[in-house]
C-alpha cells in the first residue's frame, strides 16, 4: 500500500540509528548555518537511544544547541522511567548542549504546565522532532481514551505543554502522571521523523493511516506533519 510520507527501510538497526543521527546533525548545521541556535525535540524509551549516542558523539557546536523532551513520565531523574534521565546519560559527550527537561517539584504534572509552558515555547519552531509510536498506537503522551487526548491534539491549542492522565492506557503503566508536547508543536516543526522497529511496528503504522484518530494518535502527528514527516524503520 502507498504511504502519503517517506518510509526509509534500512538492513539493520544500527543503520536505522546512523541515518537518524545523520539528519540531525545536519538539522543542526543548517540552523547554524542560518545564523541561529539549532532546537530539537526527542522522544524518550529505549529505542532511539542508541542513535542518541551516536549524535551526541558528533563534531558540533553543541553551545549553539537546544534539546528538548517531546514527553516524559512525571516521576522523579532517579527512576529508571525517566525520559530525561536517558537524554542526559545519552548525551554526555556533546560538551555545551542545553536540555531542557520538563519535571518539576510538583505533584502532578497538570500543576506544572504553567511554569513549564513558556521555557518550551520559547523554543518553537522546532528544527526537528523525533517521534515513537508504541503498539497502541500512540505517539508522544497522547494515548487512545485518555480524558486529555483532545486537548493534546487540538490544532488551535495554544499550549506547548500539558499534563496528560494516561491511566485508561494499560500500556502507559506504571507511569500514568505525564507531560507532553502539543499537536501544533508537531505541525510546526520544519522536520518530524518517526522511528520504529519490527514488522509488527510497521503494521501498526500502516493500519494507522485508516483508524480513527481517538484510537491511533500517530496518525494525528503523520497528518500534521504534511510534507515535513518521515519514517525510518528496521526489523
Amino acid at each position: 500500500m502507498a504511504l502519503p510520507f517517506p518510509l526509509f527501510a534500512f538492513e539493520s538497526r544500527q543503520e536505522a540509528n546512523e541515518a537518524l543521527a545523520d539528519a540531525l546533525a545536519a538539522s543542526v548545521m543548517l540552523s547554524h548555518e542560518q545564523g541561529r541556535r539549532a532546537r530539537i525535540a526527542l522522544s524518550g524509551g529505549s529505542s532511539p537511544e542508541p542513535a542518541y549516542r551516536l549524535f551526541a558523539g558528533m563534531d558540533l557546536d553543541w553551545s549553539h544547541v537546544d534539546i528538548a523532551l517531546v514527553d516524559d513520565r512525571w516521576v522523579e531523574l532517579s527512576d529508571p522511567g525517566s525520559n530525561q534521565a536517558m537524554l542526559l546519560r545519552a548525551f554526555e559527550a556533546a560538551t555545551g548542549v542545553t536540555i531542557f527537561g520538563m519535571k518539576r517539584a510538583t505533584k502532578t504534572a497538570r500543576e506544572s504546565e504553567g511554569m513549564l509552558d513558556p521555557p518550551y515555547a520559547s523554543l518553537r519552531p522546532f528544527d526537528a522532532v523525533v517521534l515513537g509510536m508504541g503498539p497502541d498506537g500512540h505517539s508522544a503522551s497522547w494515548f487512545p481514551k485518555s480524558p486529555d487526548l483532545q486537548r493534546c491534539l487540538d490544532p488551535k491549542a495554544q499550549a506547548t505543554v500539558l499534563g496528560v492522565d494516561a491511566s485508561p492506557a494499560p500500556i502507559a503503566a506504571p507511569y500514568f502522571d505525564r507531560m507532553t508536547i502539543t499537536l501544533p508543536v508537531v505541525a510546526e516543526a520544519h522536520l518530524v521523523m518517526l522511528l520504529i522497529f519490527g514488522a509488527e511496528k510497521k503494521q501498526i503504522l500502516t493500519r494507522a493511516l485508516h483508524a480513527p484518530i481517538a484510537i491511533a494518535p500517530i496518525r494525528a502527528a503523520i497528518e500534521a506533519g504534511g510534507n515535513h514527516f518521515v519514517a525510518l524503520w528496521a526489523n
